[in-house]
């Protein structure tokens, strides 16, 4: 019994260790207070992109952001909380912060409109008599739809040189204003992420394929993500530039969706209709 309990505690001492040796090799990411510029409500603008985002480094599995109340303090102590930063004061700050990166930006359209479908749905029963099969249908239909540009900045702490400057837009309807922009938000954050994949591209292998079930070399230490759509790939003849091997020759086959991630495996299931994928094709986001 007592060789059990040190076992089991050994275990555990291992798994701990395991969890915070990953979460030590995550690059760190300092949000800095984002600009308003979009002429909507400031404070909600702010507030509900600055979260999304947060949200969407998390979920890469490659990066994890500073405490928002650590970078309030350092913000706090430099005299610029919730005021919008320079490259040059976001390296500062992100540094403070014991950050590898930071991201700075600002919103520059945020619009909320009422959704044409759901007065088309309206009328058309209306016009037909149809008021019931109407109302039912307007619950499947949002009433708003949000927009949202975000225009980022990407900043590399260790040399201050901007690795990614973009704007992205999200557009998303909703039952209610709040919804449709809570929506709108979330889908900037998941085009903002789609940018910082790039900075990470993907390259994996089908390792097995068993009933529906397709295996793949890569899992949550190189940043694969629950829900994301890959391109599987063969491998043809080789690319030869000056006498020497520098690539192969890719055809598509088909696509793969990751439903189960592990942290150096992933198994993923075949997307849309039925593709020539075998073990060993090579696996890349889009």
């Amino acid at each position: 019994m007592f060789m059990k309990k040190i076992l089991a505690a050994m275990i555990a001492t291992l798994i701990i260790c395991s969890m915070n040796f990953c979460e030590a090799s995550k690059k760190i990411v300092a949000v800095m207070p984002l600009e308003n510029i979009s002429g909507y409500d400031e404070e909600k603008v702010a507030e509900i992109m600055t979260e999304q985002l947060i949200v969407a480094i998390h979920s890469s599995g490659i990066y994890t952001v500073v405490e928002r109340a650590q970078l309030g303090a350092v913000l706090k102590e430099q005299g610029l909380q919730n005021i919008a930063v320079s490259s040059d004061k976001a390296v500062e700050l992100g540094k403070l912060s014991g950050a590898d990166y930071s991201m700075l930006g600002k919103v520059t359209m945020a619009v909320i409109e009422k959704n044409p479908t759901s007065s088309a749905v309206s009328q058309l029963t209306s016009i037909l008599g149809l008021e019931g099969i109407g109302d039912m249908a307007g619950s499947y239909v949002h009433k708003f739809k949000g927009k949202i540009a975000l225009e980022f900045r990407f900043v590399d702490n260790t040399t201050g040189e901007i690795i990614i400057a973009k704007t992205v837009e999200g557009i998303k309807s909703g039952s209610s204003v709040n919804a449709a922009f809570n929506n709108a938000c979330k889908a900037a954050a998941d085009n903002f992420l789609s940018e910082l994949d790039s900075l990470n591209p993907l390259r994996a292998r089908i390792a097995e394929i068993y009933g529906s079930d397709i295996y793949i070399d890569c899992g949550a230490e190189a940043g694969v993500r629950l829900g994301e759509i890959f391109i599987v790939a063969r491998e043809t003849d080789p690319i030869i530039v000056n006498g020497k091997i520098v690539d192969m020759k890719q055809n598509n086959v088909g696509k793969v969706k990751v439903v189960e991630v592990h942290q150096d495996y992933a198994v993923c299931r075949e997307e849309g209709l039925l593709n020539d994928i075998k073990k060993g094709d090579v696996v890349k986001r889009s």
